[in-house]
């Protein structure tokens, strides 16, 4: 008689019994929606460096990282739908997974700097860092800003480091030289074949997303 496989339930990548409550409700809502996706990733990527943000940056963080992905789900939900011609495509697919890693690949880069900073600026330089993108980006051109990152802008002590960062400040020449290159391996994408083209169609209409 064969014995039955036992299926071991896999354990959470989380503890999340020690955490408050706002963070506790931030990872179970990761997890519950979010497993499959970079925005995991980077949450597991955060929890295993032991980096100790403030909840009200993981909030607002998070916040932002999901409109963007949300942003570019519709971006290539339209491109797709735009060419009634052809049946869903690989391409996109893959072109979809490498633009939304850009903007983690260079938050996750800036966190592995270890920065001489206190928690509190290297929140404030992570949030001029994904500004500085989003205003250079070619595809997120139409990405409607959210009323918090707004308030990031405006923010003094954000605004000095976009300014350091986009003067070559030696102290930030790294975070100037890691955007321009993700900017470079963007726009290859978005002009490497007719098929990404059709991006471009989308991008270049008016109406934000």
């Amino acid at each position: 008689m064969k014995r039955k496989k036992t299926v071991k339930k896999q354990a959470s990548e989380f503890n999340t019994s020690s955490m408050s409550k706002p963070r506790k409700i931030l990872y179970n809502k990761i997890i519950k929606n979010y497993r499959f996706c970079e925005i995991y990733d980077f949450l597991k990527f955060i929890y295993i460096n032991e980096v100790n943000f403030s909840d009200i940056f993981m909030r607002d963080l998070f916040y932002f990282l999901i409109k963007t992905e949300q942003y570019t789900s519709e971006i290539i939900y339209r491109s797709q739908s735009n060419d009634l011609s052809k049946k869903y495509d690989i391409n996109l697919i893959n072109v979809e997974i490498s633009l939304r890693y850009m903007i983690n690949k260079i938050l996750e880069a800036i966190i592995l700097k270890k920065y001489s900073l206190p928690v509190f600026a290297l929140e404030k330089l992570i949030f001029a860092s994904f500004i500085i993108f989003l205003k250079k980006s070619s595809y997120h051109c139409r990405f409607r800003y959210p009323y918090r990152l707004n308030k990031c802008i405006e923010d003094k002590i954000t605004n000095g480091y976009i300014n350091a960062i986009n003067s070559r400040n030696n102290s930030f020449e790294f975070i100037f030289n890691l955007i321009e290159t993700e900017l470079k391996k963007e726009a290859e994408i978005l002009n490497n074949n007719n098929n990404n083209k059709r991006l471009l169609r989308v991008l270049n209409k008016k109406k934000l997303l």
